[in-house]
């Protein structure tokens, strides 16, 4: 029986024991995971500039922790952030849509606030004086706003482009009539500088504002010769021997030398020479026009004058002439002549000449 109550005894003794033990073990593990939960929850500041939020969790990022609190607005955007051991502080600014139109291109951004130039630079441009914005730059925007931007730039540039030659025709008396050289020009270049205007990079007008000559252009040079060569003759012929425009015949052929100078006169005169053909109108003496009647001031050679006319150098003989028109060009060249040519281009290949005119008696 003793030893009954003994073995009872002993079995409460260590059961209560246990218990204890049991109790310290789970004491200790709950203060271990409490003191380890504590070391690994954080805590996060939150500052909107209105209202400042505390908020501690066990583990995330700013934004998902921003993502599960009542906000004024879920619009926002955080413009800083900074850690220090376990706080972290977060500073948060309110956006609201700005709307910029550039061309045929509208974007929209988030915009928190600032000027008119601060929203297009956060858009990707970058204003300058010359651009069209409205509103105005330095507008200062705090809610949803349309921009209207125009992007202009002015660029300098060059080109080059040929300068065209162009020929020139000179006679010489010291080349043989009938004989033409050329001696071949070649184009000139020149840059042209010019400032371009960009409307939305797209060029909208180019203004020239200068030009320099790279090379001068060098013309075409063309030589004809007038030098008449003497054929070997007699020292003295006739009027009728020799091809001349004149197509009057003289009662008698006129002796000429071996110059070509009638042999016989009265006077000579260096006149200065035009030439003009038909007109449709006879002559002022009633004559009808033909190569041969020319046209006089009637004070300085008189109507019905006989003469032989011909370039100094022989290059062109006009031949037997009588004064028989006269014309406008006495008022600026009274001692002048004008002489009758059948065709137009004869006129024009003629020009404007001295001449020899030889008074026959």
């Amino acid at each position: 029986m003793l030893e009954k109550i003994k073995y009872n005894l002993s079995v409460k003794l260590f059961s209560r024991q246990m218990r204890i033990k049991c109790i310290a073990v789970l004491t200790a593990v709950t203060i271990a995971v409490i003191t380890l939960l504590d070391l690994s929850i954080s805590t996060m500041k939150i500052f909107d500039g209105e209202r400042s939020y505390t908020v501690r969790y066990l583990n995330g990022t700013p934004a998902s922790v921003l993502s599960g609190l009542n906000l004024k607005s879920d619009r926002y955007k955080i413009t800083e952030t900074s850690v220090k051991d376990r706080l972290t502080t977060v500073v948060i600014a309110y956006s609201f849509p700005v709307f910029v139109t550039c061309g045929d291109i509208t974007s929209e951004i988030e915009f928190t606030g600032g000027t008119v130039e601060d929203a297009l630079r956060l858009a990707g441009y970058e204003p300058d004086e010359y651009d069209y914005i409205q509103p105005s730059a330095d507008t200062v925007i705090e809610e949803t706003v349309y921009i209207d931007y125009t992007d202009i730039e002015y660029v300098n540039g060059s080109y080059t482009v040929a300068i065209p030659h162009s020929t020139e025709t000179v006679y010489s008396s010291v080349k043989t009539a009938g004989t033409t050289t050329t001696k071949e020009g070649t184009d000139g270049l020149k840059q042209v500088n010019y400032t371009e205007m960009l409307v939305n990079g797209v060029s909208s007008e180019k203004t020239v504002t200068g030009e320099v000559i790279l090379e001068e252009a060098v013309n075409t040079i063309k030589t004809i010769g007038t030098k008449k060569v003497q054929q070997a003759a007699a020292a003295v012929t006739t009027s009728s021997s020799v091809k001349c425009i004149s197509t009057l015949t003289p009662s008698s052929p006129i002796q000429l030398d071996k110059n070509g100078v009638p042999v016989k006169y009265k006077s000579k005169m260096t006149a200065r020479a035009t030439a003009y053909t038909y007109t449709g109108n006879n002559c002022s003496t009633g004559v009808a026009p033909q190569p041969g009647y020319i046209a006089v001031n009637p004070k300085v050679i008189p109507y019905g004058t006989k003469m032989y006319i011909k370039t100094a150098d022989g290059s062109v003989i006009y031949g037997y002439a009588v004064a028989a028109d006269t014309g406008g060009f006495v008022k600026n060249h009274p001692t002048g002549v004008d002489l009758f040519m059948s065709t137009r281009s004869a006129c024009v290949n003629f020009g404007v000449r001295n001449v020899e005119i030889y008074i026959l008696e």
